[in-house]
């Protein structure tokens, strides 16, 4: 037993031992207290430490305590309501004194007998199954960490079970160890007590020990402010402005100054990706609207051709027909001039195209100056039929070739029109089945998400932001005594509870 009682003040010494950094002064306090299982005082005893790091040869205080008394040394002071001067010259200053002002947390305790109160004296001469409950009551807004020894008794108390609490053995002696979290915030979901339920056969509960304190939870904030790199109101009012405008569907916002820059550059880049995945979608559109006007326009020209290639083939079939009653009347014409040399004696061969001239000209050799008129005026009239024949010629093989021209032509614009519509079919799947669904599952997924975590960050994180808050402002006024001000305050209530 003695090991762990030992083992318990090393606890009360640890859970006051973490102190800020070097150079700093800190007042130590250790209030002792003899209770009653209702929380009832019996005796208290702040015993103060002034941790004189600074090797100060005065030290200011300020305590409402009475009978103040030095236990370190023969250091004097003098008082002036509740402030004190000591005359530490550069050591240390250890005092004691009392107060009746109520701790910010007692424990307390409630024990039942087959479901009936009882007294642990009314215990010890009873059996049967009990349930001992050891609540802490706050009377201040102190968030705390306390752990309570409550020696059992072997042969007195059997089955035992715990709820927030464990069971120890050293050298065949048992003792619970029960933990809790007064003082703190109900939605931390911390326990605020300990149970055990037990076999009472003249079970013998004589006393527990507490240890309470506040600094664990002041340390354990102060680690995190200092370890945290960013303001977290800033940053949940950050993440709010961002939420809201993804879930508006708007450009999340710029933040100001250079400390934003690297956040900037990221917001810049959600604010590209979410303009890219716009135009992506306003360019498919684009090629859609542009696939459907080509489509239109080669149906306008393959009609137009098609209108084109249908006149251009009559006008070859009456080539047809033109070509043959030019090439009569060409007959016709050197079939007369032959009747009309037969006329004038001379003979020639069957005249042609392409033989007339000549013929006419060796036929006029040695001919009189009348017969060579005469055939001079047939070879003009022969020239300007065969001319006109030839033209007619040139102008049907024109249409025919025009004719073939608009064949092809109407052979391409029918491909053009097929390809044109494939294109238009194409950009449409496009645009409803690829970008609109891209855009579309980009800025549901951002909106969703957005409406999600808003209210996380609006209540749920602002929340517990605030308890944080609240917890650790809490836990810098843990002290029972006064404190000067900027000196901390290190405090661990040790408190005995006599529970017969």
């Amino acid at each position: 037993m003695k090991k762990l009682l030992a083992a318990l003040l090393a606890a009360a010494f640890l859970m006051g031992c973490c102190a800020p950094a070097l150079g700093e002064n800190i007042k130590h306090e250790r209030v002792y207290i003899v209770a009653g299982p209702d929380g009832e005082i019996r005796s208290l005893t702040d015993s103060v430490r002034l941790e004189n790091k600074e090797g100060l040869s005065e030290i200011a205080d300020v305590s409402l305590l009475t009978g103040i008394e030095n236990m370190s040394g023969d250091e004097a002071f003098t008082r002036d309501g509740d402030a004190l001067i000591w005359q530490a010259q550069g050591n240390d200053i250890v005092y004691q004194g009392t107060s009746d002002q109520t701790p910010a947390i007692l424990p307390t305790v409630s024990l039942t007998l087959e479901g009936e109160t009882v007294t642990a004296a009314e215990l010890k001469n009873k059996t049967g199954e009990a349930v001992l409950t050891v609540s802490y009551r706050s009377v201040s807004a102190l968030p705390a960490l306390a752990v309570t020894l409550l020696p059992l008794d072997g042969a007195g108390m059997t089955n035992i079970h715990a709820e927030n609490a464990m069971i120890l053995s050293e050298a065949g002696q048992r003792v619970l160890v029960g933990y809790a979290a007064p003082g703190v915030d109900a939605d931390l979901g911390l326990p605020d007590h300990f149970t055990v339920s037990f076999h009472a056969d003249h079970a013998d509960l004589s006393w527990m020990m507490t240890l309470i304190s506040a600094d664990p939870i002041r340390l354990a904030a102060q680690e995190i402010d200092e370890r945290l790199p960013i303001d977290l109101r800033d940053t949940l009012t950050l993440a709010e402005s961002l939420l809201t405008a993804l879930k508006n569907g708007e450009d999340v916002p710029m933040q100001p100054g250079l400390k934003n820059l690297k956040t900037n550059i990221v917001l810049g880049q959600v604010n590209d990706f979410n303009h890219n995945v716009v135009k992506l979608d306003e360019s498919a559109q684009a090629l859609k609207g542009s696939a459907e006007e080509l489509t239109n326009r080669a149906g306008e020209a393959k009609t137009n051709a098609g209108t084109l290639q249908t006149a251009l083939n009559g006008l070859q079939t009456s080539g047809d027909a033109l070509n043959a009653q030019a090439n009569a009347l060409l007959s016709a014409a050197f079939q007369s001039t032959q009747t009309q040399l037969a006329a004038f004696g001379v003979t020639v061969s069957e005249l042609t195209a392409e033989n007339y001239a000549q013929a006419l000209d060796n036929a006029a050799q040695g001919q009189d100056e009348n017969t060579t008129a005469k055939l001079a005026a047939l070879k003009a009239q022969l020239e300007q039929t065969v001319q006109l024949v030839n033209s007619l010629k040139a102008y049907t093989e024109s249409a025919a070739q025009a004719a073939q021209s608009a064949d092809a032509l109407n052979a391409g614009l029918i491909a053009l029109k097929d390809s044109a519509a494939a294109l238009q079919k194409d950009a449409e799947k496009l645009q409803k089945n690829g970008t609109a669904k891209v855009k579309s599952t980009v800025q549901t997924a951002e909106k969703q998400l957005a409406a999600l975590a808003l209210p996380y960050v609006q209540r749920d994180a602002l929340h517990i932001l605030e308890l944080y808050e609240q917890t650790r402002d809490q836990a810098r006024n843990g002290g029972y005594d006064l404190r000067p001000e900027g000196m901390q305050a290190v405090t661990v209530y040790v408190i005995r509870t006599d529970l017969q």
